[in-house]
């Protein structure tokens, strides 16, 4: 942890000297030179621009420019600190989206299981090669299924056999054909079959594995059961083991009795 907080203040002060030297020695002496020629209203010239640089750069380090070249240093340093911290910041924030790329492809390669779902695609069928909207509702009894268990995730563009297959077939199928235009879609969905209070229990997330884009959809366990809905009939979804299957009234009513029993 020592050795780690010594890396991180070393690359500031690293980064702050750096800040210091390019506006201390770069941009003090231009902008005294822009000034000069500003304050002065002569035209550049190749030649008086070489004499005017040399007598204002000397200018510019000389005791008299020493307010000024103290504000050069503070605004490099500062900014060159602020840079430093930046690349701190960006560097842990690659370093756990790679993490989490690598838990995702572990996820993919153990296969299904209660808590792991994976689907090719919302909307595009990879058999027929067309839009099947047909394909919604099997998302949303997968996402009913987890939240009437214990929760899970939901993997699209990613086949049975955890092939990467991306989203893009699933993006022309969309109005909007990107990544905000799929998770609108996908709260649609919710929101179409299962009900918009239920959206805020999943949270949407995209990794680009492979080149290509795939959705995580993280689903948390509502406090009230979830039922799919379709048309006037409502259905109890069960995530069980690597499959969600339905449940008939009797075995739903017995299952939300043994869950309050265990709470």
């Amino acid at each position: 942890m020592l050795t780690r907080t010594k890396s991180i203040h070393k690359t500031i002060i690293i980064h702050a000297l750096l800040g210091i030297i390019i506006f201390y020695f770069i941009f003090h002496p231009i902008t005294m030179v822009l000034y000069w020629y500003e304050f002065n209203k002569e035209p550049i010239t190749t030649k008086s621009f070489f004499e005017v640089f040399s007598h204002r750069t000397l200018h510019s380090f000389s005791y008299k420019m020493l307010n000024m070249s103290l504000a050069f240093i503070i605004m490099g340093g500062a900014i060159g600190a602020t840079f430093g911290m930046y690349r701190i910041k960006n560097k842990k924030l690659n370093m756990h989206l790679s993490l989490v790329k690598n838990d995702i492809k572990n996820l993919i390669t153990q296969g299904e299981n209660q808590y792991l779902e994976l689907k090719s695609s919302i909307r595009y069928d990879y058999q027929q090669h067309t839009t099947n909207l047909g394909l919604e509702i099997v998302i949303a009894k997968t996402i009913v299924g987890f939240m009437n268990a214990k929760g899970g995730k939901l993997i699209v563009g990613v086949n049975d056999n955890g092939q990467i297959l991306g989203l893009e077939n699933d993006f022309k199928t969309l109005k909007q054909q990107n990544k905000d235009g799929f998770e609108q879609k996908i709260y649609e969905i919710i929101s179409k079959f299962i009900g918009k209070e239920y959206c805020s229990y999943s949270t949407i997330y995209f990794y680009e594995i492979e080149k290509k884009y795939i959705c995580v959809i993280d689903i948390q366990k509502p406090k009230e059961p979830a039922y799919l809905l379709k048309g006037t009939d409502t259905t109890f979804f069960l995530r069980t083991g690597n499959a969600t299957r339905p449940l008939s009234t009797k075995e739903a009513v017995h299952y939300l009795n043994m869950e309050k029993e265990n709470q």
